[in-house]
Formats: structure tokens, sequence, C-alpha cells
């Protein structure tokens, strides 16, 4: 059995905010000790989308054993924990219910405190976990562990929600003999992108809010956009309808590789404001959050950094989607800096929404900064 010096903080994080059931434990010397994840992603694929009953349902399955299996691989006991750390906000609120409680109960049965923790936050925070030089998330400043500027937020959908929809729209769960019947639809996207890596040719999907001198994104117009491109060519072809699927290979890569040049366009053109707007200070780019795992996005982004003489800072892509590392990790910081940690847990509730930090969008629309979109090759990065 491990020991730690008593100054190393050594906490176990849960996150189940949506449809992943993580854990880890972490310490805040940068070590990770054991990790668990069980994904649902199959069954996302099977329902066409996350759905809040079944996902609580099977994070209600699962976390007794995830828990386990990470305590168990990081080789220590309870009694060498400092505290258990949770994802309390933002999410789906049954998913939510499920970590919070199984975290109360696990603190009160080990006398151990537990570390409320933001979703989002963790997620900004996850760069410093690999790269010490890190710890700015994509469009907010992380001056501190809880002191953040958000810059930017989607006004709709995420980019992750769109390539879902869009995948689903165009069957690809069914394609070659559910070969991505186990993927998520941005995964399997990007992976066909790869077979046509210029997209349709003379077709360019829009860009969201090009005149819109702000940080905000907006990627349910690519998504329209793309399901009409794609009515357009299966009404083309007169397809059978009652097929599975009505686009042969190189049609599906084309509209895959399009769709995702479109929304790494939109994402590079706030990114571009963002970094022009916090010039003056000394700032590393980080791209985290599910977006943060597919490498042509981070691919393009890196090209926007290394254009202003910056570096990309970007956690590994197992550690971008949701895992229990990034609240372990953001479970002992806060733990090291003596914030968050709650003794008696019947006070720590949970959330569906939640801002991240100070919201300074209006001063970054009144700064009224026009950027040059740059070029960015639709190759994607090997």
């Amino acid at each position: 059995m491990k020991n730690f010096p008593r100054h190393i903080s050594t906490v176990l994080g849960i996150e189940t905010s949506c449809d992943d059931t993580g854990a880890a434990v972490v310490t805040n010397s940068r070590t990770i000790l054991g990790e668990a994840l069980k994904s649902q992603t199959r069954m996302t694929v099977r329902f066409g989308g996350v759905l809040p009953t079944i996902a609580s349902q099977l994070h209600a399955e699962n976390i007794h054993h995830v828990v386990d299996a990470a305590l168990h691989n990081s080789g220590l006991s309870w009694n060498n924990l400092s505290a258990v750390a949770v994802t309390v906000k933002p999410g789906m609120a049954f998913s939510l219910k499920v970590g919070v409680q199984f975290a109360k109960e696990l603190t009160t049965t080990h006398g151990l405190p537990i570390i409320p923790i933001h979703h989002m936050e963790a997620h900004a925070l996850t760069a410093m976990l690999t790269d010490e030089g890190g710890g700015h998330s994509l469009l907010a400043l992380a001056r501190g562990l809880e002191d953040f500027l958000l810059l930017g937020t989607s006004r709709d959908i995420s980019p992750g929600e769109c390539l879902d929809k869009v995948a689903r729209r165009l069957r690809l769960s069914w394609l070659n003999n559910g070969q991505f019947a186990e993927c998520a639809g941005g995964q399997a996207i990007e992976i066909l992108a790869r077979n046509c890596p210029e997209g349709i040719p003379g077709i360019q999907l829009p860009t969201p809010r090009s005149r819109d001198r702000d940080c905000d994104f907006s990627f349910s117009g690519i998504h329209v956009a793309a399901d009409r491109l794609i009515s357009q060519l299966e009404q083309s072809k007169g397809t059978d309808l009652s097929t599975p699927q009505k686009l042969d290979l190189t049609q599906l890569s084309a509209i895959c590789a399009s769709v995702q040049t479109a929304v790494t366009r939109h994402l590079c053109r706030r990114l571009q404001r963002a970094v022009e707007f916090c010039a003056r200070e000394r700032l590393l780019p980080v791209v985290s959050g599910g977006v943060g795992s597919n490498l042509f996005i981070r691919g393009a982004l890196a090209r926007i950094a290394n254009h202003y003489g910056m570096r990309l800072v970007a956690p590994p892509p197992r550690l971008c989607t949701d895992n229990g590392v990034m609240i372990a990790w953001n479970g002992a910081l806060l733990h090291d800096a003596g914030l968050r940690i709650i003794n008696d847990s019947t006070h720590v509730d949970f959330s569906p929404t939640a801002v991240l930090g100070e919201d300074i969008r209006d001063l970054v629309r009144k700064a009224n900064i026009k950027v040059k979109p740059l070029k960015l090759t639709s190759r994607a990065p090997p």
C-alpha cells in the first residue's frame, strides 16, 4: 500500500455530469495514480442522443464499479485519500444527482471532506495537469483556481452536439455493418473526413456570426445548412428513402469534411479575436472540452496559436472528453489551496446550470476587434 507525505493532496474525483461515468485518484503533484471510465456511447448512438433517465440509470449501475476500479488501480486505501471531489454543476440533473449522492455516501462512510467541482472549470484547468505552463481555457481566462473571465460562450448548441446531429442525420452508425456503432458522432465524422480532406468541391458551409465582433459561438446554423445540403444530395440521387444509408462513402466523407471544416473555421475566428483581445497579457491558449479531442480542430487551433507567436497547450485527447481525472485534479488543486473543502456533505447540492466566472463578453464586443481570417488547410493533420 502506497503512502504519501501529508503535504501531498490525494483526491478521488467523480464525474457524472452527462453520459460518462468516470473516477480517478490524482495528486496535486501532477500524478494520476488510478482511473476508470465507463462510457455510454453505444447506448447514446443507439437511441440517437443522450436520454437523461437512461443515462442516470446507467450511472447508478456503473458508479460503484468505476470508483472501486479507480481506487484499486491507484494502489491506495480510503485512509490515504485527502478528499473526494465530485462534479456538482453544470450538467444533466438526473446524472449529477447520482454522482453527488454517491460522493456524499463515501465521505460520510470514510470520514473525508467533499469538494464540489464546476465541470467547465475542471475542463479549463486540465492543461495544468499535463503542462506546467498551461491553465487558460479556450475563450476564458483563468486568473486563479476560482477566478475566471468569460470571453465567449455558445448561444445555442455546442460544436460536439452539431457534429453528433450531423452524424445521426447521415446514419453513420449503420455504415459498413456498424463500423461506427460504438463511436461518438464527432469521432465518426473526423474519421470519415480523412477520406475526403478537401470536402465538397465548390461548396462551403456558412460561417456563423461572421459580422458579429464578439467571441460567442453559434453552431446551429452549420447543422441546419448541413441538413439542407444532405437532403439536396439525397433528392438528386433519387435514393430509396426506405434504405438506412442513402449516400455513398465518397459523398458521406465529403459532407463530413465540409461540416468539420465549417465548425473549425468558426472556432478559429473566435479564438483569433480572443487572442487579440488578450494580447496585452501573457497567455497560453488551451483547447479542452470534447472538441479538443478532434485532431483536425486541434491542428487548426495550433496554427492560429503559431501565427500569434504562441504555443498551443492541449491535454491528451482522452482527457479532453468528460473523465474523472479532471475532477480529481481540480479537487487536488483546491484542496492544496484550502478552498471549497466541506466537512459536512449535507451542505452540498447539484445544479444543472452554472456560469463560468465573470462574464466580460460585453467588453469583448465593445472592443470591436476586426480579425483577418487566416487561411486554414482543410487537410487533417497526421
